[in-house]
């Protein structure tokens, strides 16, 4: 028996969920977005046991974690399905063409300043990125990925890094019939407004507000 895609609107059963047509219920989406987004976390709650956690899970790893990502497109970013979404694009972006991200990357450190990041401030300390795409990559199937606080504040700075690059500044995707057509792909820019959302989401994870 397949693992159901869990794209019903509700924390409830897999097959109660499978009843439930998505869009009639905002509030209902909102919470199942929430749902699917701390089951990859594995966490479970009253509603949603382990056990649908562990089932959850299993069918990410297996089937990818497109199953429920398109769940928390429409979350606000200042959420946790709403940061998961923005670190599913980036790591759908890096998957699509690895080597153009990290010579973006390399072109962004060597760049005289990172975008974002004021001059007089203690200019942190960047990732490898090699590194940080296989944390990412693991925390999109299911898997130990570390400390989500900060995943969130390496991804912003990975995305200022990369905002940086000299030749950076032009648009990249240049078709919004592109699946990865959005705020966090396009321009330098916009790079630097979702690095201030991750930013913000890594501080209320660190306050423990963002779960």
């Amino acid at each position: 028996m397949s693992q159901p895609k869990f794209r019903r609107p509700a924390m409830l059963s897999f097959e109660d969920a499978e009843k439930i047509e998505g869009d009639e219920d905002p509030a209902a989406a909102a919470q199942v977005a929430m749902t699917s987004a701390r089951a990859l976390l594995g966490l479970a709650d009253e509603e949603f046991g382990e056990d649908a956690v562990e089932k959850l899970v299993a069918a990410i790893d297996e089937e990818g974690v497109d199953i429920v990502a398109d769940l928390w497109e429409r979350s606000p970013e200042f959420t946790l399905p709403g940061a998961l979404w923005r670190l599913y694009l980036l790591n759908e972006w890096y998957k699509r063409d690895a080597l153009k991200v990290h010579e973006r990357y390399v072109e962004g450190l060597n760049a005289p300043f990172t975008a974002g990041i004021d001059d007089a401030e203690p200019k942190p300390e960047a990732p490898d990125d090699i590194e940080f795409f296989d944390r990412l990559e693991n925390l999109m199937r299911g898997r130990e990925f570390g400390d989500l606080t900060k995943l969130l504040s390496d991804a912003a700075l990975v995305m200022r890094i990369m905002a940086s690059g000299a030749t950076f500044g032009k648009t990249w995707i240049r078709t919004d019939k592109d699946r990865l057509a959005n705020m966090v792909t396009r321009r330098a820019a916009a790079l630097v407004e979702t690095a201030d959302e991750l930013d913000a989401a890594a501080m209320r994870s660190r306050s423990g507000r963002l779960i």
